[in-house]
């Protein structure tokens, strides 16, 4: 069953054309760009879904740390949320990615919403990367990777 898609998220389906359009301009333009993924983990399984509490207070961190031109949205099956991190100059990509998982990372542990034994997975990886992560767990391909 579906669940809804929180306001100011994009459906996983918008969010990988955003995805696969971003991915074009910046082959075009050389500015790379970024997902930061956030899922729950559990012993041997990928992407189990994050309770209702946990993923209002994401978005809501989320929604104050990027900016205007980043997109958040459903990166796999409504279990992984992802952001879109767009035309990052080389020279900050790697700094301001770091930035905004710290940010991120201490807005949830404020609202402290982590049950006990509850995993919370952040990453951020760069285009190359995006092909190992879909391979594992066998998800649906990246639009711009090589699978």
């Amino acid at each position: 069953m579906k669940s809804s898609v929180p306001v100011g998220v994009f459906p996983e389906k918008v969010f990988r054309h955003l995805a696969d359009r971003e991915f074009k301009r910046s082959e075009r333009s050389g500015h790379s760009f970024r997902i930061l993924l956030v899922y729950r983990h559990e012993t041997q399984r990928l992407g189990v879904l994050l309770d209702a509490e946990l993923l209002d207070k994401t978005i809501s961190v989320l929604s104050r740390c990027c900016r205007d031109t980043d997109y958040i949205g459903w990166y796999r099956q409504d279990r992984i949320l992802g952001v879109l991190l767009t035309a990052l100059h080389p020279d900050f990509a790697k700094d301001g990615c770091e930035k905004l998982k710290s940010r991120l990372l201490t807005g949830l542990r404020d609202a402290r919403t982590f049950p006990d034994g509850y995993s919370l997975q952040v990453r951020v990886l760069q285009q190359e990367e995006l092909t190992a992560f879909n391979a594992y767990d066998n998800p649906t391909p990246f639009p711009g990777s090589k699978d």
